[in-house]
């Protein structure tokens, strides 16, 4: 018997159970008692029982045959048809709630089915593996360090010894022959630049350590950066050795009643190429920096001359470098290469260690960084420090 012929005996022998079940339901009434029900139930059981098995065989058969039978009810899957009728003719006779007992009337089956959704079909997200990126997204690290701009080196001491010049007397004038020299005045002192420590620690476990794809670098690259932010810090703020407190103070010279930004870091570039040095940045935290480039005119115009140098803007065509290491509403304008020098005593370093305290015991890992620098300031007239809330008091940014 071919695919066909097969589907068409099936078809037919289905409505002939159908027949023979509506035919026996014929008799159910209301007033039957319950005993009397169970008894019905069970002889239609025992009639339609080998019909039934006959009628899943024959579907077996178109199965083997990838033959599929139309007759699926809507909304049923995952078995093939002569299993669902089967399977719901056995749980109606079962079970005498599922029966209407009108005469003359069928039996009434109920299959209520979800719709078939990953919500409700999966019980776990491993049906549908997760696409797993590698490594750990975390926040960006700062884009200009201070030990960029400035000069650097290494020391083998733990001081960084240099003699700088306070001040001078000069008496240097002309002189007729034979007359006495006049005498200069040069005050120098020794200067001790004591090399610091800076250091932070972590403690994560083994199991991390092998179960987290990627810690490791994570770890690598964020220990490091928590350090390099404290060295911004300490070389601008030191109290002994930062820039900031040994820089000359922005001295106003503008006239103007409308000085804009712009203006002030004009004079503290000037004031910087009056002391003999040449500006090679200008330091900006970058809210100031985007104040400054907002910055319009009475007509709304914007003030601002876009001069563009390596990708950055510049102001007296000395390059405008944004740091978050600044304090917001200050600047710093200077020769950072000739007026300061950062010195590496040791570089950082990583360390993974299971020893400290009780960590072995219980199987944690003490990660801790370190560096140890110096910071020379050589020539602090070289800088000029100040904040736009004086410089602007005159007029309005």
């Amino acid at each position: 018997m071919d695919k066909k012929e097969l589907e068409t005996t099936l078809e037919e022998f289905g409505k002939e159970i159908d027949a023979k079940l509506k035919k026996a339901t014929e008799n159910l009434s209301l007033k039957l008692s319950d005993e009397e029900k169970t008894a019905l139930m069970k002889s239609i059981k025992t009639e339609l029982e080998p019909d039934l098995q006959k009628y899943v065989k024959m579907q077996e058969q178109l199965d083997a045959l990838d033959v599929k039978m139309q007759r699926l009810p809507k909304g049923v899957t995952g078995k093939s048809f002569g299993e669902e009728f089967a399977s719901r003719i056995k749980e109606a006779l079962g079970d005498k709630k599922n029966i209407r007992n009108v005469k003359g009337q069928n039996f009434e089956f109920e299959r209520k089915l979800d719709d078939m959704t990953e919500a409700n079909s999966f019980e776990s997200t491993a049906v549908v593996p997760v696409d797993q990126r590698p490594g750990i997204v975390y926040n960006p690290l700062r884009r200009a360090r201070i030990r960029d701009i400035i000069s650097a080196g290494t020391t083998s001491s733990n001081t960084v010894s240099f003699v700088r010049e306070y001040a001078i007397t000069s008496n240097t004038a002309r002189t007729s022959e034979g007359a006495e020299y006049k005498q200069e005045d040069f005050d120098l002192k020794r200067i001790d630049a004591l090399v610091l420590k800076i250091t932070n620690y972590i403690i994560v476990s083994e199991e991390m350590l092998e179960d987290v794809e990627g810690l490791t670098s994570y770890i690598m690259a964020r220990l490091p950066e928590k350090i390099k932010n404290l060295e911004d810090t300490e070389i601008l703020t030191h109290a002994t050795y930062g820039i900031l407190p040994l820089a000359t103070a922005y001295v106003d010279v503008l006239a103007d009643s409308k000085v804009q930004r712009i203006d002030v870091l004009t004079a503290a570039c000037n004031q910087v190429k009056v002391a003999e040095y040449g500006p090679t940045a200008i330091l900006l935290h970058p809210n100031d920096c985007m104040k400054m480039k907002l910055t319009k005119d009475d007509n709304g115009q914007y003030i601002f001359p876009w001069v563009f140098m390596n990708g950055g803007v510049a102001v007296d065509s000395i390059p405008v470098i944004e740091s978050t290491a600044m304090t917001e509403g200050s600047f710093l304008v200077g020769d950072f290469k000739l007026g300061a020098q950062i010195f590496d005593r040791r570089q950082m370093s990583i360390e993974f260690a299971n020893t400290n305290e009780d960590n072995f015991i219980k199987g944690m890992v003490t990660v801790r960084g370190s560096e140890r620098i110096a910071i020379a300031v050589y020539r602090p007239s070289a800088f000029v420090y100040g904040t736009f809330a004086s410089a602007l008091a005159k007029g309005s940014a």
